[in-house]
This record gives C-alpha cells, structure tokens and sequence, in this order.
C-alpha cells in the first residue's frame, strides 16, 4: 500500500500557516503593517503558484527562493529577506508536527497487515524529516522521492520503482493521494488501484481516468481496509 506524503499524510498546508506565523515573529518591524491572515495568504499563494510551476516541469532548484520573493512582493516588501525566510522555512517548516487527522493511526494499523511505502513528489531534505516529525518515517517499507530518483508524479516509472521495492506487482497495490493529476491519473496509469482523497475544493481533471475509490478524510479509509 502506498501513500503521497503532502496533503495526504502531512498537512502541508496547517504547517505553512504556522511556519509564516514564525517568519513573522522573526521580523515584527518587516511585517507589522499587516493582519496576520493577510501575510498567511500572501505565502500560500506563493507556495501555490511556484508549486504549479513545480508540476509543470520547471526544476525545483531555486524554487524556495523563488517562492519567498514572490511572498513578499504579494505584500509588497522589497525583497532583501528572501533568502533569510527561504533558510528559515527549510528549517522549521518540516519540524512542524501537522499530520492529517487518522494519518499516524491509520499507517501504524496498516503496517501490521501490509507493506506499506511513501511516493511523495519532494525535496529529500524536508520529506524525510516531516515523516520523523510525525512519527512514521521507519514504519515505512520504501520512500520514493522524486529529487532523489529525477522522477516525478504522475510518470508511472515512480510508482513501478515503489512497486519493485515492496516486491509487488503495480496490479497488487492501491495507491493513496490527495492529487487528481499527480496521484491518481498517475496510479491509474501505472496499473495501480487509487483512492482519492477528495478535499473539499478539489476537483476531477481527468474524467476518462476514475479512483477506484474516493474519500474526504483518512478515516474513512481506515473503515473501509
């Protein structure tokens, strides 16, 4: 059984939001001109727009620094602290312990059953020490990353490469991810079941291509398995 890591096992989006709280302590007099919400945005925005550019094939080097200027040009802040917001999110971003509700539980019961392993389209220095965070990096039987392999979602070649690591064929294993493009057309299309897991602005991008199953939350798959 594999799962994606962000937004699926992690929550990457409470982590950031609690990261961008910290940068603003770091530097009040920086960021005192506005509410806290607007600085919050301001940075998942950011994370959005280099993370779109990320999926689309652009390289993931220098896109931490790309994505603090765009945070501070978003509030209009000249940028000569791109690079201390970049070196501070690398550093306590991935220490922030947000897993997905029922994520730890759910991994931990699995794990007694099946062999269970990470496909995770990320940057191995912050991926690895987010599954210490929570607690689950040596539950795992294999942790694919695509910095590490130069493959990424939805390539099939990434989730063959789990599949041959857990000794499975792809048609053996079910594949659990928040993404539609990334997660589940790439499971699909490498022979792999795919449970969805829907949040609640997702939306299909593929109709021709369906998840053999589709949840709102990691408890409910714990219910169903």
């Amino acid at each position: 059984m594999l799962f994606d890591l962000d937004d699926t096992l992690y929550d990457r989006k409470l982590a950031q939001e609690k990261t961008t709280e910290f940068i603003i302590r770091q530097f009040p007099h920086v960021f005192n001109a506005f509410e806290t919400d607007r600085i919050v945005e301001a940075y998942i925005e950011s994370d959005l727009i280099t993370s779109e550019e990320y999926d689309a094939g652009a390289p993931s080097e220098g896109q931490r620094k790309r994505r603090s200027r765009l945070f501070l040009e978003l509030l209009g802040i000249k940028d000569d602290l791109t690079d201390a917001i970049a070196e501070i999110y690398v550093r306590e971003y991935p220490t922030i312990n947000t897993p997905k509700p029922g994520a730890v539980k759910l991994v931990n019961e699995l794990s007694k059953r099946f062999p269970v392993g990470i496909v995770s389209n990320g940057l191995p220095d912050v991926q690895y020490r987010k599954l210490d965070t929570i607690g689950l990096r040596n539950v795992f039987s294999c942790i694919v990353l695509s910095e590490e392999i130069g493959i990424r979602k939805p390539d099939p070649r990434i989730f063959h490469r789990a599949a041959g690591l857990l000794n499975l064929q792809p048609s053996e294993c079910l594949h659990v991810g928040d993404s539609y493009r990334s997660d589940v057309i790439g499971a699909k299309n490498s022979g792999m079941l795919s449970c969805w897991l829907k949040h609640e602005q997702s939306a299909a991008t593929d109709e021709s291509i369906k998840p053999d199953i589709v949840i709102s939350s990691l408890i409910e798959l714990s219910e169903l398995i």
